[in-house]
């Protein structure tokens, strides 16, 4: 993948960024939900490679995980350390039965969805633009 999900709410969230502190204690709880949200992003993204109208769902989870993210970013957790946790948290979900891993991924849509709705107008076009530019990579023919 040329640029992860990571990177690009990074980037889309720079041009606001405090200043660095150390790693926010609900990094972790964060990490799982992005996790999970990025299951599902990839569940939907091959349904709608496939032709089902999922784009408006698609985009909501990923503009949700995006927002998790960038609540991070900003609560100073950086790249190299939310990459780690990422990869952990991953692994984690994979070994989830299938109606745990079902009901964290609804309850952190819920959640990462009111953190972009809490967002401001500014925010909310960044991560838009950023879940638009993932998407199209999701859903690009490989």
């Amino acid at each position: 993948m040329p640029r992860s999900l990571v990177s690009s709410a990074l980037l889309a969230l720079a041009c606001i960024a405090g200043p660095a502190v150390a790693a926010p204690a609900s990094a972790p709880h964060a990490a799982a939900c992005v996790a999970a949200l990025k299951a599902q992003e990839a569940t939907l993204a091959e349904a709608m490679k496939a032709g089902s109208a999922v784009e408006t769902e698609l985009l909501k989870v990923v503009q949700s995980g995006i927002a998790i993210i960038g609540t991070q970013y900003f609560a100073g957790l950086r790249e190299a350390e939310a990459r780690q946790m990422l990869k952990t948290a991953e692994d984690d979900f994979k070994e989830l039965p299938p109606n745990v891993a079902a009901e964290r991924q609804a309850e952190c849509l819920r959640e990462g969805y009111a953190l972009y709705q809490g967002a401001s107008a500014l925010e909310r076009s960044l991560i838009t633009t950023a879940a638009q530019r993932r998407i199209k990579r999701l859903t690009a023919a490989a």
